[in-house]
Protein backbone atom coordinates (compact mmCIF):
# COMPACT_ATOMS: atom_id res chain seq x y z
CA UNK A 1 0.00 0.00 0.00
CA UNK A 2 2.82 2.31 0.90
CA UNK A 3 4.60 1.47 -2.35
CA UNK A 4 1.38 2.20 -4.28
CA UNK A 5 1.04 5.58 -2.56
CA UNK A 6 4.66 6.43 -3.29
CA UNK A 7 4.15 5.46 -6.95
CA UNK A 8 1.06 7.66 -7.23
CA UNK A 9 2.96 10.52 -5.63
CA UNK A 10 5.85 10.09 -8.05
CA UNK A 11 3.46 10.03 -11.01
CA UNK A 12 1.73 13.15 -9.72
CA UNK A 13 5.07 14.92 -9.41
CA UNK A 14 5.98 13.92 -12.95
CA UNK A 15 2.63 15.08 -14.31
CA UNK A 16 2.90 18.34 -12.41
CA UNK A 17 6.44 18.85 -13.67
CA UNK A 18 5.35 18.04 -17.21
CA UNK A 19 2.48 20.56 -17.06
CA UNK A 20 4.82 23.14 -15.55
CA UNK A 21 7.26 22.52 -18.39
CA UNK A 22 4.54 23.04 -20.99
CA UNK A 23 3.48 26.28 -19.37
CA UNK A 24 7.10 27.42 -19.21
CA UNK A 25 7.66 26.62 -22.88
CA UNK A 26 4.49 28.48 -23.81
CA UNK A 27 5.60 31.43 -21.75
CA UNK A 28 9.07 31.43 -23.28
CA UNK A 29 7.51 31.13 -26.72
CA UNK A 30 5.20 34.03 -25.96
CA UNK A 31 8.06 36.19 -24.64
CA UNK A 32 10.12 35.40 -27.72
CA UNK A 33 7.20 36.39 -29.93
CA UNK A 34 6.79 39.65 -28.03
CA UNK A 35 10.52 40.35 -28.28
CA UNK A 36 10.44 39.69 -32.02
CA UNK A 37 7.40 41.95 -32.40
CA UNK A 38 9.07 44.74 -30.46
CA UNK A 39 12.22 44.43 -32.55
CA UNK A 40 10.19 44.58 -35.77
CA UNK A 41 8.43 47.72 -34.56
CA UNK A 42 11.76 49.30 -33.58
CA UNK A 43 13.13 48.57 -37.04
CA UNK A 44 10.05 50.11 -38.65
CA UNK A 45 10.35 53.23 -36.50
CA UNK A 46 14.04 53.51 -37.39
CA UNK A 47 13.24 53.18 -41.10
CA UNK A 48 10.52 55.83 -40.80
CA UNK A 49 12.94 58.21 -39.11
CA UNK A 50 15.53 57.63 -41.83
CA UNK A 51 12.91 58.20 -44.53
CA UNK A 52 11.87 61.40 -42.78
CA UNK A 53 15.47 62.70 -42.65
CA UNK A 54 16.00 61.70 -46.29
CA UNK A 55 12.84 63.55 -47.35
CA UNK A 56 13.69 66.56 -45.19
CA UNK A 57 17.17 66.73 -46.74
CA UNK A 58 15.64 66.83 -50.21
CA UNK A 59 13.21 69.58 -49.18
CA UNK A 60 16.03 71.59 -47.60
CA UNK A 61 18.15 71.28 -50.73
CA UNK A 62 15.31 72.54 -52.91
CA UNK A 63 14.78 75.46 -50.52
CA UNK A 64 18.47 76.38 -50.69
CA UNK A 65 18.46 76.14 -54.50
CA UNK A 66 15.27 78.20 -54.79
CA UNK A 67 16.65 80.88 -52.51
CA UNK A 68 19.81 81.05 -54.64
CA UNK A 69 17.65 80.93 -57.80
CA UNK A 70 19.56 77.93 -59.09
CA UNK A 71 18.25 75.26 -61.41
CA UNK A 72 20.19 72.00 -61.56
CA UNK A 73 19.48 68.78 -63.47
CA UNK A 74 17.23 66.48 -61.47
CA UNK A 75 19.86 63.72 -61.46
CA UNK A 76 22.38 66.16 -59.94
CA UNK A 77 19.90 67.30 -57.30
CA UNK A 78 19.09 63.69 -56.40
CA UNK A 79 22.79 62.84 -56.20
CA UNK A 80 23.56 65.82 -53.96
CA UNK A 81 20.59 65.16 -51.67
CA UNK A 82 21.46 61.49 -51.30
CA UNK A 83 25.11 62.32 -50.59
CA UNK A 84 24.18 64.91 -47.96
CA UNK A 85 21.79 62.48 -46.27
CA UNK A 86 24.42 59.74 -46.13
CA UNK A 87 27.16 62.06 -44.83
CA UNK A 88 24.79 63.57 -42.26
CA UNK A 89 23.79 60.14 -41.04
CA UNK A 90 27.36 58.80 -40.98
CA UNK A 91 29.08 61.73 -39.27
CA UNK A 92 26.17 63.09 -37.22
CA UNK A 93 26.24 66.51 -38.84
CA UNK A 94 22.86 68.20 -39.50
CA UNK A 95 22.03 68.38 -43.22
CA UNK A 96 21.43 72.14 -42.77
CA UNK A 97 25.08 72.60 -41.79
CA UNK A 98 26.35 70.67 -44.80
CA UNK A 99 24.05 72.66 -47.09
CA UNK A 100 25.17 75.97 -45.53
CA UNK A 101 28.83 75.10 -46.11
CA UNK A 102 28.16 74.04 -49.71
CA UNK A 103 26.23 77.23 -50.45
CA UNK A 104 29.01 79.35 -48.96
CA UNK A 105 31.82 77.43 -50.64
CA UNK A 106 30.57 76.71 -54.15
CA UNK A 107 26.94 77.81 -54.52
CA UNK A 108 26.23 74.18 -55.49
CA UNK A 109 28.63 74.14 -58.43
CA UNK A 110 29.86 70.55 -58.68
CA UNK A 111 32.85 71.64 -60.78
CA UNK A 112 33.73 74.75 -58.77
CA UNK A 113 37.45 75.60 -58.74
CA UNK A 114 38.86 78.32 -56.50
CA UNK A 115 41.87 80.55 -57.21
CA UNK A 116 43.82 78.50 -54.66
CA UNK A 117 42.89 75.19 -56.26
CA UNK A 118 40.05 73.99 -54.00
CA UNK A 119 37.65 71.77 -55.91
CA UNK A 120 34.00 70.78 -55.88
CA UNK A 121 30.93 71.41 -53.78
CA UNK A 122 32.70 71.72 -50.43
CA UNK A 123 35.86 73.24 -51.96
CA UNK A 124 38.50 70.84 -50.71
CA UNK A 125 42.18 71.27 -51.53
CA UNK A 126 43.58 68.20 -53.33
CA UNK A 127 46.41 67.84 -50.80
CA UNK A 128 43.91 67.81 -47.93
CA UNK A 129 41.57 65.52 -49.84
CA UNK A 130 44.35 63.00 -50.44
CA UNK A 131 44.99 62.77 -46.69
CA UNK A 132 41.26 62.44 -45.98
CA UNK A 133 40.88 59.74 -48.63
CA UNK A 134 43.65 57.76 -46.96
CA UNK A 135 41.97 58.09 -43.54
CA UNK A 136 38.64 56.97 -45.00
CA UNK A 137 40.19 54.10 -46.91
CA UNK A 138 39.22 55.60 -50.26
CA UNK A 139 41.27 55.03 -53.39
CA UNK A 140 42.68 58.41 -54.38
CA UNK A 141 42.21 58.96 -58.11
CA UNK A 142 43.22 62.60 -58.20
CA UNK A 143 41.27 65.82 -58.64
CA UNK A 144 38.47 64.05 -60.52
CA UNK A 145 37.37 62.38 -57.28
CA UNK A 146 36.54 65.79 -55.83
CA UNK A 147 34.12 66.46 -58.68
CA UNK A 148 32.07 63.46 -57.62
CA UNK A 149 29.36 64.92 -55.30
CA UNK A 150 29.22 61.80 -53.15
CA UNK A 151 32.98 61.67 -52.50
CA UNK A 152 33.30 65.44 -52.12
CA UNK A 153 30.46 65.75 -49.61
CA UNK A 154 31.62 62.75 -47.59
CA UNK A 155 35.21 64.01 -47.40
CA UNK A 156 34.14 67.59 -46.67
CA UNK A 157 31.76 66.54 -43.90
CA UNK A 158 34.34 64.20 -42.40
CA UNK A 159 36.94 66.99 -42.47
CA UNK A 160 34.53 69.38 -40.75
CA UNK A 161 33.85 66.87 -37.96
CA UNK A 162 37.60 66.46 -37.46
CA UNK A 163 37.99 70.20 -37.07
CA UNK A 164 35.05 70.42 -34.67
CA UNK A 165 36.64 67.69 -32.55
CA UNK A 166 40.05 69.40 -32.74
CA UNK A 167 38.92 72.89 -31.75
CA UNK A 168 35.85 71.92 -29.71
CA UNK A 169 34.13 75.00 -31.09
CA UNK A 170 31.93 75.12 -34.19
CA UNK A 171 32.70 78.76 -35.05
CA UNK A 172 36.47 78.23 -34.83
CA UNK A 173 36.19 74.91 -36.70
CA UNK A 174 34.43 76.69 -39.56
CA UNK A 175 37.17 79.31 -39.64
CA UNK A 176 39.74 76.50 -39.77
CA UNK A 177 37.80 74.85 -42.60
CA UNK A 178 38.27 78.01 -44.64
CA UNK A 179 41.73 79.22 -43.56
CA UNK A 180 43.30 75.91 -42.54
CA UNK A 181 43.83 74.59 -39.01
CA UNK A 182 47.52 75.53 -39.06
CA UNK A 183 46.77 79.19 -39.71
CA UNK A 184 44.07 79.28 -37.02
CA UNK A 185 46.46 77.68 -34.50
CA UNK A 186 49.15 80.26 -35.33
CA UNK A 187 46.76 83.13 -34.76
CA UNK A 188 45.43 81.59 -31.55
CA UNK A 189 48.96 81.02 -30.21
CA UNK A 190 49.82 84.64 -31.01
CA UNK A 191 46.61 85.68 -29.26
CA UNK A 192 45.46 87.50 -32.37
CA UNK A 193 41.87 87.88 -33.47
CA UNK A 194 40.64 84.99 -35.58
CA UNK A 195 39.17 85.70 -39.02
CA UNK A 196 35.46 84.96 -38.51
CA UNK A 197 34.01 86.37 -41.74
CA UNK A 198 33.61 82.93 -43.30
CA UNK A 199 32.02 81.57 -40.14
CA UNK A 200 29.48 84.39 -40.20
CA UNK A 201 28.60 83.62 -43.82
CA UNK A 202 28.01 79.94 -43.08
CA UNK A 203 25.98 80.65 -39.96
CA UNK A 204 23.99 83.24 -41.89
CA UNK A 205 23.10 80.64 -44.50
CA UNK A 206 22.30 78.24 -41.68
CA UNK A 207 20.05 80.79 -39.99
CA UNK A 208 17.97 81.17 -43.10
CA UNK A 209 17.59 77.42 -43.53
CA UNK A 210 13.85 76.56 -43.53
Amino acid sequence: MRFFAQTLFAIAVLVFGFMLGIRYERRVGSLNEIHTLVQVQKNKISEMRQDNVRLRTMVLLHEFLDRARLRLPRSTVDDIASSIYQASNRYDVPPEMILAVIQTESAFDVNALSDKGAIGLMQIMPSTAQEIAQELGKHWTGDSLLRDPSANIEMGTYYLTKLIAQFDNLAVALAAYNHGPGRINQLADAKENLPMGYTQKVLSNLTYAP
